[in-house]
């Protein structure tokens, strides 16, 4: 197939995909036989418009995703289906609503999956239990979320909220600070449900400055697959994705977020590490991902 590559160039404060992921993922295709046409989404808007209508595309493999606005993620998806092109990974409306952690949560909860409590604050900060955890709600990849993002007492948590507002203004989700480790269950269509991925890091949270030194470890636990697998299914994900769980001491399953457009990097990924687990190759589990994006 003719395929358009698409991405982000990398630049601080973002969590975008290296030149070293895009040329390994565009390697990864062209040995299943495809043309790969990389493109950087950078350009103004009207040429890449311009530029995608000349490779006409037979399908788009998605990394690329808007930098600014609530539903940032859904950006380029919704310009794909616009224009009429298939691509990988859920639709446009499966990721906006999944960039929105608190309405994301609200469904997961409906469909029997325990989620902490929390609440939106875009301006006065009601009674709340403590310790909570402030994070933007319309962000992923742990952006704005550091060990400081664990609040104890009042005044840090009014603290923490008016510094986490004024760099994201959409508002912020205060919830419940659940201890425990950090799990995710990834999912690829026509592979199935994965083996979870336990982070091992130091310290309250998985942040960015954690994610640079973190080890992982496939695990068994069955009360995480179903819980990942009601997940995926209430929010209607196709073609790929990741749930992400805390695991309390007492080992209750606690949903925190869902990845609809997971990182593809081949370094530490925990899609590749569950996978292999099936006797699935990184290859392997792109090939079944870009199958997705044909149906």
């Amino acid at each position: 197939m003719n395929v358009a590559l698409t991405y982000n160039r990398p630049r601080s404060g973002c969590e975008y995909d290296t030149p070293e992921t895009i040329d390994r993922l565009s390697a990864a295709l062209r040995k299943l036989g495809h043309v790969v046409r990389p493109v950087e989404v950078s350009l103004p808007l009207d040429e890449l418009v311009v530029t995608l209508r000349r490779l006409a595309p037979e399908l788009v493999f998605n990394l690329a995703e808007g930098d600014r606005g609530r539903f940032r993620e859904a950006f380029y998806p919704a310009l794909y289906e616009h224009l009429g092109l298939r691509h990988t990974g859920s639709s446009a409306s499966v990721l906006a609503v999944c960039l929105d952690k608190a309405l994301t949560k609200r469904i997961v909860a409906a469909a029997g999956v325990r989620v902490p409590e929390g609440v939106v604050v875009r301006g006065e900060i009601p009674d709340l239990e403590l310790p909570a955890i402030v994070k933007p709600n319309f962000e992923g990849s742990s952006l704005g979320i550091t060990e400081a993002s664990v609040v104890t007492t009042r005044a840090a948590l009014e603290r923490v909220v008016a510094a986490t507002l004024a760099r994201y203004p959409d508002g912020v989700l205060v919830e419940d600070y659940i201890a425990g480790n950090d799990v995710a269950v990834g999912w690829v269509c026509g592979v199935g449900l994965l083996a979870p991925v336990r982070y091992i890091h130091t310290g309250l949270v998985f942040d960015q400055v954690q994610k640079r030194v973190h080890r992982i470890e496939v695990v068994d636990n069955r009360a995480i697959c179903e819980a990942a697998a009601r997940a995926f299914t209430a929010l209607g994900v196709t073609g790929y994705g990741r749930a992400d769980f805390r695991v309390t001491p007492g080992g209750e399953v606690v949903f925190l977020e869902m990845n609809p457009l997971p990182s593809l990097a081949f370094e530490h990924n925990e899609l590749y590490a569950a996978a292999a687990r099936l006797g699935k190759t990184p290859d392997q589990l792109v090939a079944a991902i870009i199958a997705t994006g044909l149906h």
